[in-house]
């Protein structure tokens, strides 16, 4: 199949598509808001889409939606006269608002947002207050309570003009950026997503502007050049369009990703539609790969992407291994893999540890659950019908033994909060023979 014609079904695959249950839920609680603060029925009034979503950069299966709430400022005085944190009371007032609709749905109002956490996402409340300049006050809750302003409106506009003047290469960019960040599992926030793209088109634009599917791997070839060239010690960005400071989220470990994307892409022949289609198979999963080759729908093999209802990476972990034998002293993974063997061999015993989790504060991490996935190559363990690929529950530590000769061999976990995986990583584990030492 054409490049051409695999980046357009790809970027057409990965369009978000509103949902009947989510904007069910949405128009319920603004229904409910409505009735509280303005005496009224309505479901779609007082209220802006705001984030990916509001910036029409979200993906499909999209688990979060940001929506804020414009209540009316009378609401605002009356909390504002508050002796204690009146931030906090008003965002507990939104809640138990919001928690008469949905009694048994689990809520949190904590630090400037509402989750409403459903069994495949969440819907993040925000109460706000419009200023004459179209910008909102907004609750933080930390240090006692106090007023932030937000503007993201003229991020909403600055993402649909560059959109337009792209023909539509802006949000396709935004949005692959995002799948490679999930398929790969580091964390990149959605808006310096969307602000780095932005910045790119302004310093080439003609590269935007030709905006035919055929020449997608060199656009984002130039992405990834751009991305891996920002300076890995800046503490923030200002956004597209409301200049506001984006902080700096996952230590910018996107840096770091988008050079090792560059030097694989560096590495293959350009003009082979093969291999660049094998490449961006491997940077962007199975969301791209179901297209470049016929032969993936036909496996057996789980996808995370298909399996969950979204991916949303916001956190990471290091996988541990530790290598062990009857009769000999167990090493951990690296001990084999840096030596000059390079490899394990078989019949020795694997631990898999969940390792050095970190995660956003505001995520429960008593109610995560553990996936993983164990994927065997090679002639051997085709013979024995043991190439696996299947996804399946765990916990954070998990074992296995080495059988199968093959240097491709890999372990993946997932970490997963209501059907949403949050976090992601893989570790290698080639197994040699002794035969193969030299």
């Amino acid at each position: 199949m054409s490049i051409n014609t695999v980046f357009d079904n790809f970027c057409n695959s990965i369009k978000m598509v509103e949902s009947k249950d989510w904007q069910s839920r949405i128009a319920e609680i603004t229904k409910k808001i409505n009735k509280k603060y303005y005496d009224s029925d309505d479901s779609h009034n007082h209220r802006l889409f705001v984030g990916s979503v509001g910036r029409h950069t979200a993906t499909n299966k999209v688990s979060d939606f940001d929506v804020l709430f414009m209540l009316p400022w009378n609401v605002y005085h009356r909390f504002n006269n508050h002796s204690g944190n009146g931030q906090s009371d008003l965002l507990q007032e939104v809640k138990e608002c919001i928690k008469e609709r949905y009694p048994r749905t689990q809520i949190n109002a904590d630090g400037q947002v509402i989750d409403v956490t459903f069994n495949n996402g969440l819907i993040e409340v925000i109460p706000g207050f419009e200023n004459n300049d179209g910008s909102f006050q907004y609750a933080d809750t930390n240090d006692g309570g106090k007023w932030k302003t937000t503007n993201p409106r003229p991020e909403k506009q600055k993402c649909t003009d560059d959109n337009d003047a792209t023909c539509g290469t802006f949000i396709d960019c935004a949005r692959m950026i995002r799948v490679w960040k999930n398929h790969n599992g580091f964390v990149f926030n959605g808006l310096l997503i969307d602000t780095l793209i932005d910045r790119f088109y302004v310093d080439n634009n003609d590269v935007l502007e030709n905006n035919l599917y055929s020449n997608y791997p060199f656009v984002l070839k130039k992405i990834f050049e751009f991305l891996s060239n920002q300076n890995q010690d800046q503490k923030y960005w200002h956004a597209l369009g409301s200049n506001q400071q984006i902080g700096n989220h996952g230590s910018n470990k996107f840096i770091k990703e988008a050079r090792k994307a560059l030097d694989k892409l560096n590495e293959i022949n350009s003009d082979n539609d093969s291999e660049v289609l094998k490449f961006f198979s491997e940077i962007f999963g199975y969301q791209f790969k179901q297209y470049a080759n016929d032969s993936v729908s036909h496996t057996t093999e789980k996808f995370a992407s298909t399996y969950f209802s979204a991916i949303d990476i916001k956190g990471s972990f290091d996988i541990e291994c530790i290598v062990s034998q009857d009769g000999f002293r167990d090493h951990p993974i690296q001990y084999y893999l840096y030596s000059k063997l390079g490899t394990i061999f078989k019949n020795k015993h694997l631990l898999f540890k969940v390792d050095n989790l970190d995660l956003p504060t505001n995520i429960n991490q008593s109610n995560l659950k553990y996936y993983w996935k164990v994927r065997n190559f090679g002639l051997e363990a085709e013979e024995k019908r043991q190439l696996r690929g299947q996804i399946f529950k765990g916990k954070s530590i998990h074992r296995e033994d080495t059988k199968y000769k093959s240097m491709k061999h890999y372990v993946e976990c997932y970490i997963v909060d209501n059907d949403v995986v949050i976090a992601r990583n893989k570790i290698i584990v080639p197994i040699g023979e002794y035969g193969d030492a030299r």
